[in-house]
């Protein structure tokens, strides 16, 4: 289970550093040399702290070993310096991630998928219904799996899943470390993860991923004052919704 993140680790250069860091309520902020990465923040302690060392100044490929920690709070730190790298304008040009000044609603999640889900059969789990609401319930069957009123429980995703042609995974299951298993529950359906948090790297594609729609942060400071405050969604303002997909959304089937 810990391939998917072993690989992101070991793609980090050794000698990039950690510039500052916060953990929000909301939001995880890491900046490195490279770049800056999102994470959301885990509302639970968990286990014990396994990191011994100093965070600022540190090696942002040690930091990011922290995405395997079982302190999730630590895990949203590791999270965040992964996507200091993958989501920096830099790295997720390389990589083929799509994001540009100006309209950047081809790159919502809900948006650009709402042709393909149509007459299809949809999977959204822990997500805010209002987008879903207004772009994809009147054209397809949709079915949500959470804590909302009227959603499946999430234990109902290992029985369900492969029901369902579009899949939308939040980005937090990167955090929690449920992803890897949403991935492999998913890999005959089209999956779509989504947020801040998700690290775009074509390393997913590999485990099942078809589209990553995140973040790339290209105003620093925007981030850090979202972080340390409580405007939860102000971090969107930080920088450019993004998409890294696997291939054309129009030659899906």
């Amino acid at each position: 289970m810990w391939e998917l993140y072993d690989e992101l680790i070991d793609g980090i250069p050794e000698n990039i550093k950690i510039k500052r860091y916060v953990s929000g309520n909301f939001w995880t902020v890491v900046e490195s040399d490279l770049g800056v990465g999102v994470a959301g923040t885990a509302r639970v302690i968990t286990r014990p702290p396994t990191g011994r060392f100093s965070i600022a100044g540190a090696p942002l490929k040690q930091a990011a070993e922290l995405s395997k920690s079982w302190n999730l709070v630590e895990a949203s730190i590791g999270v965040a310096a992964l996507n200091s790298y993958y989501n920096s304008p830099e790295i997720a040009s390389q990589n083929g991630t799509l994001f540009s000044e100006g309209d950047d609603r081809l790159n919502d999640p809900y948006i650009a998928y709402r042709n393909f889900a149509r007459g299809k059969r949809v999977a959204c789990m822990g997500h805010d219904s209002t987008p879903i609401d207004s772009l994809l319930k009147d054209v397809a069957e949709v079915a949500m799996f959470g804590e909302q009123t009227g959603a499946y429980p999430l234990a109902a995703v290992d029985y369900l899943f492969s029901e369902f042609d579009l899949i939308y995974l939040p980005c937090y299951s990167e955090v929690i470390k449920s992803l890897p298993h949403y991935l492999e529950l998913g890999k005959n359906s089209t999956v779509v993860i989504c947020g801040p948090s998700i690290t775009m790297s074509p390393t997913l594609f590999k485990y099942g991923a078809f589209d990553m729609a995140g973040l790339v942060v290209t105003d620093p400071e925007t981030a850090f004052e979202s972080a340390c405050g409580t405007a939860i969604k102000k971090m969107f303002a930080a920088g450019k919704k993004a998409s890294l997909r696997r291939g054309e959304i129009r030659s899906l089937r």
